[in-house]
C-alpha cells in the first residue's frame, strides 16, 4: 500500500471533489461557483487546496478556458466514481430522514415584521405549516441564503443579491406612532403631525435594505429644514423596545407591528394620519417586502409552502 498516496486520498473532501469535476467538464470556475451556489473565492480556495494535495497544477489557463494537465485526465473518471457514490449515498440518507422526521424550513425576515410573521405562523396548524425557524435579518443573509443555510428571505431588494432571484409582495401603505402611555406627546394628539412627533426623543429600527442609510422622518426634516435633535438607530428589535421603554422615545412603526407593541402594558399605539404618511412616503418611499430566494432548481421547500408565507406577508400590510 503506498501510504503517500493514501494520506492524499484522505484529505480530499466531497466538495472539492465536485469543484473538480464541474471545472474538468466545463473549463470554467465561475460555472461552478453558479453551479454550486458558491462565491468565486470558494471555488479558488479548493482548486488550490487540490493542486496543494496532489503536487500538480491540474488545470492550466487558456484563451478557450481551463485546460487540465495530463494527470488531472487519468483523475477525471475515478472523481466522477467518487461523486456518483456520494450521490447514492446522499439520497438514501434524505430517504431515511423524510420518512423520521419534517424538515425545517429556515427563513429570513426583515425585524420590521419579524415578530408579526412568528405570530401568523403560530395560529397555523402544525401539519400545515410544518415547523419554521425564523432568522432576523443580518448583513450576511443574501449569502448565507445563496449558499443554501437559510431557505428563502422576506426582506427588501437590495444590491447584495447577485445570485439571487427576488421579486416584490406587497407594499407598506400605512403607519403608527409607538410610545410609552404616559408619553407627554398623547396630550396632545389628537391630531398627530411629524412636526410635533419630532419634538421629542426618536429611535427607529435599522432595516438592511431600507433605512439602513437614513430614516425616511430624518430625510422629511433634512428635506424641509426641520430641527430634529435626537435620533437614534436600533439594530436590534428588543433594543428599539427597550429603548420606547425606558429613554421616553417615539418610535413609527408598520401598523401590523405597533398591534404587537399595543400588547404591552406600558404602551400606546396610534395610526399616523394619512397624511402624515404621504409626507413620508414623498422624501422616501415606503418599502416594497421582496421573496428572495436561489434558483429553483436549489429549492428544498413547495410552491404551496412559498405561497403560504406569500399570503402571510401580504396580510400583514393590507
Amino acid at each position: 500500500m503506498d501510504i503517500q498516496a493514501l494520506k492524499k486520498v484522505s484529505e480530499l473532501d466531497v466538495f472539492s471533489l465536485l469543484v473538480f469535476k464541474l471545472i474538468y467538464e466545463t473549463g470554467f470556475a465561475n460555472f461552478a461557483a453558479k453551479e454550486l451556489a458558491v462565491s468565486a473565492p470558494k471555488i479558488s480556495r479548493c482548486l488550490t487546496s487540490l493542486r496543494a494535495i496532489f503536487n500538480d497544477e491540474l488545470f492550466f489557463r487558456r484563451q478557450q478556458g481551463l485546460k487540465p494537465t495530463p494527470l488531472a485526465e487519468r483523475l477525471y473518471q475515478p472523481v466522477c466514481q467518487l461523486c456518483d457514490m456520494v450521490s447514492q449515498i446522499e439520497r438514501v440518507a434524505d430517504d431515511r430522514l423524510n420518512h423520521h422526521q419534517t424538515p425545517i424550513l429556515h427563513i429570513a425576515v426583515s425585524p420590521s415584521i419579524i415578530t408579526s410573521v412568528a405570530m401568523a405562523l403560530s395560529k397555523l396548524p402544525r401539519d400545515v405549516i410544518g415547523k419554521v425557524k425564523l432568522h432576523s435579518w443580518q448583513a450576511d443573509t443574501e449569502e448565507l441564503i445563496y449558499n443554501g443555510e437559510l431557505d428563502f428571505g422576506i426582506g427588501f431588494e437590495t444590491q447584495d443579491a447577485h445570485g439571487l432571484e427576488a421579486y416584490p409582495i406587497a407594499n407598506v401603505t400605512s403607519l403608527c406612532v409607538v410610545g410609552k402611555i404616559n408619553h407627554p406627546f398623547w396630550a396632545g394628539a389628537e391630531q398627530i403631525k411629524l412636526e410635533d412627533i419630532i419634538q421629542h426623543p426618536i429611535v427607529y429600527l435599522r432595516c438592511k435594505g431600507f433605512n439602513n442609510r437614513i430614516d425616511p422622518l430624518e430625510l422629511y426634516c433634512q428635506t424641509h429644514g426641520l430641527l430634529l435633535e435626537d435620533i437614534e438607530c436600533a439594530r436590534k428589535l428588543e433594543d428599539w423596545y427597550w429603548h420606547i421603554l425606558t429613554m421616553d422615545s417615539l418610535a413609527i412603526t408598520i401598523c401590523n407591528e405597533g398591534l404587537f407593541a399595543q400588547q404591552i402594558p406600558q404602551l400606546r399605539v396610534e395610526r399616523l394620519p394619512q397624511s402624515e404618511f404621504t409626507k413620508l412616503n414623498n422624501v422616501m418611499a415606503m418599502p416594497s417586502y421582496c421573496l428572495i430566494e436561489r434558483a429553483e432548481h436549489y429549492r428544498r421547500y413547495s410552491l404551496n409552502m412559498k405561497e403560504m408565507i406569500i399570503d402571510i406577508i401580504k396580510s400583514l400590510l393590507v
